[in-house]
């Protein structure tokens, strides 16, 4: 087991997609703190500066430059700008993805699969081994952009827009059994579709569809979604990075650890039941 690791390992540092990950972490939380306002992908939920009223919206429209906006921001007054980015951790999402098809769905792809199962190791070893390397690289990954984030912001904007880094910290524990629920759904549709062409076509989409699909039925039908702003991943992260309640946390690492109980099953079934070609 450890033998597929150290080679998946290998494998994955010498891939560009690792560096080009690295490289889209680092710009985007150049980006975000030059800015000042932190880059997402899908619902733009969550953040303490409001951008929304019409004078506002004005002035940022007509900011000449990105110092002038930069001053708009501030203008604001004092705010947690490094809690703001990573209360859009969904974005690390996409990251994930690039991860889990240089370790796993390349390995169907190219067919090398069936050599590793005929030479003694297991199925289980081999899902084990593979969803142990996908967990830990994307841990890596995440501790990263938010600590990047952290000290960057902390040199270019200040004391008076960051928070400490003990409140950093907790938010990253806080965010990680959501984080881990949602890498163990990509590792199961990567073994139930076993193709890294329909893995993409399934999971790059995934949240915003699934996001679209739940605004639009609770709209048509008219249905509370308290459930939706609590708990869907984008909300639930932006949630977790805004001092939630002890509660609010308890119930987020327990629905976390169920998806990762529920598609580390599924996806381990999946392959063990699947014909390997």
């Amino acid at each position: 087991m450890f033998n597929i690791i150290k080679s998946d390992l290998y494998r994955l540092v010498k891939s560009k997609g690792f560096y080009i990950v690295i490289g889209v972490v680092i710009i985007m939380a150049i980006v975000s703190v030059i800015s000042m306002s932190p880059g997402h992908i899908g619902l733009s939920v969550g953040s303490s500066v409001d951008v929304t009223d019409a004078e506002t919206l004005s002035k940022i429209s007509s900011a000449k430059s990105l110092g002038e906006f930069r001053d708009i921001m501030k203008s604001f007054g004092a705010f947690e700008l490094d809690r703001e980015i990573i209360g859009q951790n969904v974005n690390l999402y996409y990251m994930f993805i690039v991860f889990v098809v240089i370790i796993l769905t390349k390995d169907f792809s190219n067919k090398s699969i069936k050599n590793t199962l005929s030479s003694a190791i297991s199925r289980k070893k081999y899902y084990i081994s593979k969803l142990l390397l996908i967990l830990g690289i994307s841990t890596l990954l995440i501790i990263f952009n938010n600590y990047i984030n952290y000290f960057l912001n902390l040199a270019v904007n200040g004391k008076e827009f960051a928070s400490s880094i003990g409140e950093i910290t907790k938010m990253t524990i806080y965010q990680l059994p959501l984080m881990y629920g949602i890498i163990c759904l990509l590792v199961s549709i990567a073994f139930i579709t076993r193709k890294t062409s329909m893995f993409n076509t399934i999971s790059i989409p995934f949240i915003m569809v699934f996001q679209l699909l739940v605004m639009t039925i609770t709209s048509m039908f008219r249905i509370k979604a308290d459930w939706f702003t609590n708990y869907e991943l984008q909300y639930a992260l932006v949630n977790l990075s805004n001092n939630p309640t002890s509660s609010y946390i308890l119930k987020c690492s327990l629905l976390g650890i169920g998806y990762i109980v529920i598609f580390g099953l599924i996806g381990y079934y999946a392959f063990k039941k699947a014909e390997i070609k």
